[in-house]
């Protein structure tokens, strides 16, 4: 009886540290991508200001027409990857933890 209680207990213990885990990941994650979002928005900054002066250089010191490049970074918002990716590794993570 003592070993069973015993079980149970640290069985529940378990299931408490994974469900704080999971938590943690939960913030990390978020937090992750709130960072990543500022930075990425002051490096599409930066992008825009030297799009700009390579445009007055090329009207005003070269006299040559100027166009504008379209990178496809600067539509994205957050990080790189689609959701599924995220998600498997959110299962992959939680299998190490598990096992």
């Amino acid at each position: 009886q003592s070993l069973e209680s015993e079980l149970a207990r640290i069985a529940e213990q378990f299931q408490e540290t994974r469900s704080r885990m999971r938590d943690l990941a939960r913030s990390r994650a978020e937090k992750f991508r709130r960072v990543w979002v500022v930075n990425e928005e002051e490096a599409k900054a930066l992008i825009r200001e030297a799009l700009a002066a390579d445009r007055l250089i090329h009207a005003q010191q070269l006299g040559i027409p100027w166009e504008e490049p379209r990178p496809w970074f600067m539509d994205n918002v957050g990080p790189l990857g689609g959701r599924r990716e995220k998600r498997e590794a959110v299962e992959v993570a939680m299998e190490m933890l598990e096992g």
